[in-house]
C-alpha cells in the first residue's frame, strides 16, 4: 500500500529564520487563526493529518489546538520554541522537549504527544537520542538536502529503512521528507516554499516522477502559507526576504487541495505517523 503523510508544523510568519533579525509586529497579525478553511477542506476529503504544534504558542491557541485533536488528527511536537537546535546546548534541548511535551497535553487534556519535528529540521543524531530516551515515538526531522544552510545531516546509522521514507531502531519511527534529484542537486519538493514558489504543473510533473520509483509521500506545510492575509513586514525587511515569505500564498490552499487529490489519484492512502506507529509495533517490524 503507497501513503501519504500530510503534516503540518503550527507555527506563525515571524517564526521564519530569515525574520527573526528584523524588528516586527508580531501582535498586529495572526495566521494560526485562519487555519479553519484548511481544516474543513480536510473534513470534505476525509484526510487526517498530523499538526506539529509549536509549545510556546499553544496557551494562545489552546481552543485551536483542542478543534485541531476533535477532528481527528494526530497532535505532535514543534519544540518549545523555533530556534534551530544547533544553537542548543544537549541539556537545554531535553528540559525544553519535556516542557514542551508538558505544555501540549495539558492544553490537550490528555496524554497525546507523541511525535517531534525539530524547526527547520536542524536535528542531529545525539539530540535524536535524547528525544527517543525522553519517550517520543517518532521525529519526521530528516532530510537529505545538504545546499540548504540551515537543514541539517542526520546520521541515521543503526536504523533500519522498513519501507520508503520510513526508518526505524527499536519501537522508534524516523519520518524523510521526500527530495527530487535535479541534476546534481536533491530539491525538496513537497511542501514549504517550493509548493508556492513552482508552479502546478511543474509540482505535478515532479511528483509523478517521483511516484514512479517511490511507495510514499510526505508533505509539509505551514499556517501562513494557508492564507493570504497580509504580513506586516518591517521597513527594513529587504525585497528578498519580503518575497520568500509571500510569494504564492495567494491560492495556495487551491494548490495544495490539487495536490492532495493528485496524491490520492497516485493510489496513495492518507495516513498520520502516529496510524504508521500504531501498524509498524503491532507487526514488530
Amino acid at each position: 500500500m503507497k501513503k501519504a503523510y500530510l503534516s503540518i508544523d503550527i507555527e506563525e510568519w515571524y517564526h521564519l529564520d530569515y525574520l527573526k533579525k528584523y524588528e516586527v509586529d508580531k501582535n498586529e497579525v495572526e495566521t494560526i487563526p485562519q487555519i479553519f478553511n484548511f481544516l474543513d477542506m480536510l473534513d470534505r476529503l476525509n484526510i487526517k493529518a498530523t499538526f506539529f504544534i509549536l509549545a510556546e504558542i499553544a496557551y494562545n491557541h489552546a481552543d485551536i489546538i483542542r478543534e485541531i485533536k476533535d477532528r481527528g488528527h494526530a497532535i505532535g511536537c514543534h519544540g518549545l520554541d523555533h530556534e534551530l537546535l544547533y544553537n542548543k546546548t544537549d541539556e537545554e534541548f531535553k528540559e525544553q522537549i519535556i516542557e514542551a511535551k508538558n505544555i501540549l497535553d495539558s492544553v490537550i487534556g490528555e496524554d497525546v504527544v507523541k511525535g517531534y519535528r525539530a524547526s527547520c529540521f536542524s536535528m542531529d543524531r545525539k539530540k535524536l537520542d535524547i528525544l527517543k530516551d525522553c519517550g517520543y515515538s517518532y521525529d519526521s526531522s530528516y532530510i537529505c538536502f545538504a545546499e540548504h544552510p540551515l537543514y541539517g545531516s542526520l546520521d541515521l546509522s543503526g536504523y533500519e529503512k522498513i519501507e520508503d521514507l520510513v526508518y526505524k531502531l527499536d519501537d522508534f519511527l524516523e519520518f524523510e521528507i521526500p527530495t527530487h534529484p535535479i541534476g546534481k542537486f536533491n530539491i525538496p519538493i513537497s511542501g514549504g516554499g517550493y509548493l508556492r514558489l513552482l508552479p502546478y504543473p511543474v509540482i505535478r510533473n515532479l511528483i509523478k516522477s517521483y511516484l514512479s520509483k517511490q511507495d510514499n509521500f510526505i508533505l509539509y506545510i505551514h499556517p501562513y502559507e494557508l492564507t493570504d492575509i497580509k504580513i506586516p513586514f518591517s521597513g527594513d525587511v529587504p525585497f528578498k526576504d519580503k518575497f520568500r515569505a509571500s510569494v504564492g500564498r495567494k491560492g495556495n490552499l487551491n494548490k495544495l487541495e490539487k495536490v492532495l487529490l493528485l496524491l490520492r489519484k497516485e493510489g496513495l492512502e492518507f495516513r498520520t505517523f502516529e496510524q504508521e506507529l500504531v501498524k509498524s509495533n503491532s507487526e514488530g517490524l
